[in-house]
């Protein structure tokens, strides 16, 4: 390759060059790239293997439980209840569960509403005398 004679250039001058050359730099990269991972997938694909099987160590660091170590969660026990359906059962936390939304539909009510119902308690819970008590107040 040729040298390029800069010496003559000013300063802007340079400074475009200098913008220009890293545009086409990363440009031509992004390409290269591209071309390399299209050979690369004919290839694993005219030898009939997946990515996967070709770097399984890459894969089993990228599962969600191996790269990133989980909190442990500590599960709630059911807080409420539904009487219709004992299998139907609600911690209180998170998001508003369906047959909750719809008994409180139902009622014309509010999900609030069915919370401070004592109907609606878990006595299995193992507060249930608690929650009880906190709603007769």
């Amino acid at each position: 390759m040729d040298k390029i004679d800069i010496s003559k250039l000013s300063y802007k001058e340079l400074r475009d060059l200098m913008e220009h050359a890293e545009e086409e730099v990363e440009s031509r990269k992004e390409q290269a790239i591209s071309d390399l991972r299209a050979e690369f997938n004919q290839k694993l694909n005219d030898a009939g293997f997946s990515i996967r099987e070709l770097y399984p160590e890459v894969f089993k660091l990228t599962s969600g439980s191996a790269a990133a170590p989980t909190k442990n969660k500590q599960s709630s026990p059911p807080k409420y209840r539904n009487p219709d359906n004992l299998e139907e059962t609600w911690t209180g936390r998170g998001r508003v569960i369906g047959w909750v939304l719809k008994l409180a539909e139902e009622k014309g009510t509010t999900v609030d509403a069915v919370k401070n119902d004592p109907a609606y308690l878990n006595p299995e819970h193992p507060n249930y005398k608690i929650h009880l008590a906190d709603l007769d107040k």
